[in-house]
């Protein structure tokens, strides 16, 4: 939920007006995203501020049409169904979103974003350099997230953190497994190997040029979107839990006792952005990907 802060400068910056309260008023989770109404006082009329996970944040005149927050937020949802819909269905937003879009994995696409905020700078080989640098970071913890120790062959190894060949490699076979998905395993290495061999020379090569650096970013962007894919087709399959905030696999189910004598809660938790939330283990929540076979 955003902070009273964030809400009352939304509304002087979009409104011009001057706010002399802000309140939540009411929070809506039936479509899933948690959502909050706000109910905000100007010095020049009332607005509904409406914003939550993943929905973008919006205001309304209470003066208008939207009489109820609860009306407002009904209006507000199924104008942002429409617009997803349509972006959907946009090249360049679907472009977009395979390159720079994608939430799964959130810190190393910041990272991603980094280098290319860089291009602006780049005039010299040891800028070219510090961009490809960049990119070998992105894909070594890249490597981390699409290869948890869970995961691993039995009795083998954990690669070292720092060796992305050894962790895409062992990652590709895992999520493209069997004869008919031989082809895939073997164009996504020499992908992943490229991305990885182009960063190094651009990092220690004294010749790198922008338009390297831009190849560069472009094979690390390619990387990123190859390894998402194979995990959202081997998510989809294998109905796997995924957090809904940030859709990392880390995903844990806990039950536990609030107080002595009281049925046990069920609560299922992301380690790796903390996010969680109570649940009926006969009707998991709506958020998450249903685990195969559940009914």
């Amino acid at each position: 939920m955003a902070t009273r802060f964030e809400v009352a400068s939304y509304v002087e910056r979009d409104g011009q007006e001057k706010v002399a309260s802000a309140k939540p008023e009411h929070n809506f989770n039936d479509l899933g995203p948690k959502v909050t109404v706000w109910n905000v006082k100007t010095d020049k009329g009332a607005w509904w501020v409406v914003e939550g996970e993943g929905v973008p944040m919006n205001l309304y005149p209470q003066d208008a049409y939207y009489f109820s927050s609860d009306e407002v937020y009904s209006f507000h949802m199924g104008l942002m169904a429409r617009l997803l819909t349509r972006e959907a269905h946009d090249p360049d937003r679907v472009l977009y979103s395979i390159s720079f879009g994608s939430t799964r994995f959130v810190g190393v696409r910041r990272k991603l974003h980094v280098a290319s905020e860089a291009l602006a700078t780049v005039t010299e080989p040891e800028h070219a350099q510090a961009i490809g640098l960049t990119c070998r970071e992105v894909l070594i913890e890249l490597g981390k997230e699409v290869l948890l120790d869970r995961e691993l062959p039995p009795n083998h190894e954990a690669p070292k953190d720092a060796d992305f060949k050894s962790r895409s490699r062992l990652s590709i076979e895992r999520l493209a497994p069997g004869s008919e998905n031989s082809e895939i395993r073997d164009e996504a290495r020499r992908v992943a190997d490229g991305a990885w061999s182009f960063s190094c020379h651009v990092t220690h090569s004294t010749h790198s040029t922008r338009q390297d650096a831009i190849v560069c970013i472009t094979m690390t962007a390619a990387v990123l979107s190859m390894f998402e894919q194979l995990l959202a087709k081997v998510d989809q399959a294998e109905g796997v839990l995924v957090c809904p905030s940030c859709k990392s696999r880390q995903v844990d189910i806990i039950d536990r006792q609030v107080a002595k004598g009281e049925p046990k809660e069920t609560i299922v938790s992301c380690s790796y952005c903390g996010w969680s939330e109570r649940v009926d283990v006969e009707r998991p929540a709506p958020s998450l990907v249903k685990i195969k076979g559940e009914e």
